[in-house]
């Protein structure tokens, strides 16, 4: 598999859970399983450790085993990957970068910028000219979320690629809240390529975006791919009735899950919601200090939504 470009960084990538067993340690098993039924499913890319994928609860060695696990999997296949390299400092962000630059299998990495106090535009840019001063010839993919303290724009980008030209593209969250300075950034970096949620994917790929890290895409991986394809072609009025669709089942699904005093944190939502909708082998628990949901939670949420959204239902076994 060659490194991923601007250009060929789109579609829809399946952000991966990480299963922990009864006694919370990396369920290697399992995780090669689900790797296997999303390459199984003809999804885009497969993507990992973000905050879905619990980046933040394992440590070197379970980074190392899963990293083998992807590249072995979706290197027999072609299957674009890349491999969440986030932490809250250099240094951690560094030595995943370079195991993964290690494999001819990993297409790009993503970072986050380190969170815990924020970062200031003398800081932001040593640590992208560290990055790419480590693996140049790696594609990175910045994770832009409120969470680290500072959300880029597209002035910031504009600098960033001034010191690490490796940067190929970015995951904009919070796209709805963020809309303008979303259109502002693709405008201000067009040789970027932006994604976003699956609640704004094709209103935001008419204004240029590419694709989705979907966990959506582990509920039922045709429905997201069929929005996809139809934005992707210009189908805009099919397209637009099915993200109005994906959105509301995210309301309303959040709506009964707060009612039965769950969370709804990303990698707790996620899995939760993956599991109970019949994609997602394994168990919904997640590592602590975030709760997963109950097994009764997730038994009532597939009988709702088989109700009330099917077509989020995975069927085929």
């Amino acid at each position: 598999m060659s490194r991923l470009t601007a250009e060929t960084l789109r579609g829809i990538w399946a952000g991966v859970t990480m299963p922990w067993d009864e006694n919370y340690r990396f369920d290697e098993e399992t995780y090669a399983k689900n790797i296997e039924r999303a390459v199984q499913e003809k999804i885009h890319g497969v993507y990992t450790t973000g905050s879905t994928g619990e980046f933040y609860a394992i440590d070197f060695d379970e980074f190392q085993r899963m990293v083998n696990i992807e590249t072995e999997i979706c290197g027999k296949v072609d299957m674009p990957l890349q491999i969440g390299c986030c932490s809250d400092n250099t240094a951690k962000t560094i030595k995943m970068l370079e195991y993964a630059a290690e494999k001819k299998e990993v297409s790009a990495v993503q970072v986050n910028i380190p969170y815990w106090m924020e970062l200031n535009d003398r800081d932001l840019l040593q640590f992208f000219r560290d990055l790419y001063n480590a693996c140049p010839d790696m594609p990175l993919v910045h994770y832009n979320i409120p969470r680290a303290k500072r959300f880029l724009t597209g002035e910031d980008y504009l600098r960033i690629l001034d010191v690490a030209p490796n940067l190929i593209g970015v995951k904009y969250t919070f796209a709805g809240s963020y809309f303008g300075q979303l259109q502002d950034a693709m405008l201000k970096t067009p040789n970027l390529s932006y994604f976003v949620g699956e609640n704004m994917l094709v209103s935001a790929m008419q204004l240029g975006a590419r694709g989705c890290y979907s966990s959506l895409i582990f509920t039922n991986p045709d429905y997201i791919l069929d929005m996809f394809t139809k934005a992707d072609a210009g189908q805009w009025d099919d397209a637009v009735i099915m993200q109005q669709r994906t959105s509301q089942f995210l309301s309303d699904m959040e709506v009964f899950i707060e009612k039965r005093d769950e969370s709804l944190v990303d990698p707790v939502g996620d899995k939760g919601m993956a599991v109970a909708l019949g994609f997602l082998l394994g168990h919904q628990r997640c590592r602590p200090p975030y709760m997963a949901w109950s097994d009764e939670t997730v038994l009532e949420l597939r009988k709702w939504v088989m109700q009330n959204y099917p077509e989020f239902t995975y069927t085929k076994g």
